[in-house]
């Protein structure tokens, strides 16, 4: 006989699954700030960087002077490859915001879903208590405790899987960043001896990859800070700080995407800034798996205390 019944044991998982979807939503909102300020500043940027390339290839007087001094060509590839950066930088961030809305519609809908179950457990947890209590069985209270932590623990456990299931698609998108920056170095290196149009293409192919998987990066990341809002305060560690630091990622990263990368130690400045990431995620997945044992061992320790208890009690009736 089980006495924490089925009907608390989802009542307390509804309840946890509500603690851990407001806790999201609560990130959510905070991130949602703070990309659209961020999504508006780009915006402004954006459009002040394409006025500068529209500028120079209508002839303004500031073009008269760059052509004069041969430094037109120059100067235009400049512009324009900073408001492709900053084109790209504005995109990102509204994708981000974008994904943010639905994550923060799904939430209050979940919420929606789950009302009045705190009511509705600390009801039945009251009437199933006295029903325990006047079984007369001495051990009854304490199977129900063990049992009650028992589904707290694996609701704790599903937590940390929702996590590491999003911390390694950050992992995994790092992993192929890192896989395309090698390749354009090699190919860079070739177009430096004279490689010609072949290794152009061959490493700008890479190049944009690097662009497409950057963006996916920074919207796993997004994921994986939201995943982690509700265990936070159960890793070690100045973890807030970390997981801060993801939302900046793109920032940093398209600053020198699109410039000069006929320069060999952009892609390596590049390939720091991903290793940079790549280690705080792999140093929070590591925490993530060392509370996952944690778990493991503590539900494994109370399952065998709790079916000795039931043993010893089934002998003691036998003997009687």
């Amino acid at each position: 006989m089980r006495y924490y019944s089925e009907d608390l044991q989802r009542l307390q998982q509804e309840i946890l699954e509500k603690k851990r979807t407001k806790a999201k939503l609560s990130d959510l909102q905070i991130q949602q700030a703070e990309l659209k300020e961020r999504t508006a500043k780009l915006e402004k940027l954006m459009v002040k960087e394409q006025k500068d390339v529209d500028r120079l290839n209508r002839g303004s007087l500031s073009a008269f002077f760059y052509r004069a001094s041969g430094q037109m060509e120059e100067k235009l590839s400049k512009e324009e490859a900073e408001a492709y950066a900053a084109r790209v930088k504005y995109e990102t961030a509204r994708s981000e915001l974008w994904a943010v809305d639905e994550d923060i519609a799904a939430c209050l809908r979940e919420i929606e879903g789950l009302p009045e179950c705190e009511e509705r457990y600390q009801s039945l947890l009251k009437s199933r208590t006295e029903q325990v209590k006047n079984s007369g069985a001495p051990e009854a209270e304490q199977l129900m405790r063990m049992e009650k932590r028992l589904s707290f623990l694996k609701s704790q456990n599903q937590e940390i899987e929702e996590a590491l299931t999003a911390g390694e698609q950050a992992l995994q998108a790092t992993e192929e960043i890192l896989e395309h920056l090698e390749g354009a170095k090699s190919w860079g290196t070739i177009d430096m001896l004279g490689g010609g149009i072949i290794s152009d293409v061959v490493k700008y192919d890479h190049l944009d990859q690097v662009q497409e998987q950057a963006t996916t990066l920074q919207n796993s990341l997004r994921s994986f800070r939201t995943e982690l809002a509700d265990v936070t305060d159960k890793i070690s560690g100045n973890i807030q700080a970390e997981i801060g630091e993801f939302l900046h990622f793109a920032d940093y990263f398209f600053d020198s995407l699109f410039t000069d990368w006929m320069v060999y130690n952009k892609i390596a400045e590049s390939q720091n800034k991903t290793l940079h990431t790549k280690k705080q995620i792999q140093d929070i997945l590591d925490r993530l798996r060392r509370m996952q044992t944690g778990l493991c061992q503590e539900s494994e320790s109370l399952q065998r205390e709790l079916e000795q208890v039931v043993i010893n009690y089934a002998e003691e009736r036998l003997e009687k």
